[in-house]
């Protein structure tokens, strides 16, 4: 298992000028140790919807890399984007899973069921180009420039734990983080 703020820290090293739309518990982590908090969409007020404003994002933007930060917890209840998002085939997007079989916000509650479904089988029969998935850190830090370089849609399943106190929720509001982002790539489409 990996530890989910090692995870996005090796995503961070990595991002160079991609839009990153993050979304519960990854969202806190994220927000935490991001270095282009411009290019960061926050979803605080629509958990479960990250792969369907990462496509939007992606496709309005073919030229720029648009990483969705996801959880299982949410993704289970929009399994239909994994079909969407395979379907309009965005080259440009690389959908990150962290699956860790909880819902923080109940304290790390088990989910019934969620260890039964298969994300990454579930991700190539809706049409992504390529999946990944890691349990080792070592092994997504060595793959993982070209897991975020190459052509998507890509998705990555990451089997992680949490450890230690969350990072609390970013105070900026989803309308800030869009405005944001819109701005940044208004003034300097290359950001």
């Amino acid at each position: 298992m990996i530890p989910s703020l090692e995870a996005i820290k090796a995503i961070n090293s990595q991002r160079k000028n991609a839009v990153v739309v993050s979304t519960t518990v990854s969202l806190r982590e994220w927000g935490s140790v991001s270095h282009r908090r411009e290019l960061d969409i926050d979803l605080s007020d629509c958990m479960d919807k990250a792969p369907s404003v990462g496509l939007g994002v992606a496709l309005s933007r073919p030229e720029r890399k648009v990483l969705v930060l996801d959880c299982d917890s949410t993704l289970r209840t929009n399994l239909g984007s994994l079909v969407t998002v395979g379907t309009a085939a965005p080259r440009n997007l690389v959908h990150v899973l962290f699956e860790d079989n909880t819902h923080i916000s109940t304290d790390g509650l088990p989910i019934p069921g969620l260890d039964k479904i298969n994300f990454k089988a579930l991700a190539e029969d809706g049409g992504y180009l390529k999946t990944y998935q890691f349990d080792n850190l070592e092994d997504l830090v060595i793959s993982l420039p070209e897991v975020l370089e190459g052509d998507g849609p890509t998705f990555v399943s990451l089997k992680v734990v949490h450890g230690g106190d969350m990072p609390a929720y970013p105070t900026r509001s989803m309308e800030e983080s869009l405005k944001s982002v819109k701005e940044a790539l208004e003034q300097d489409p290359n950001t």
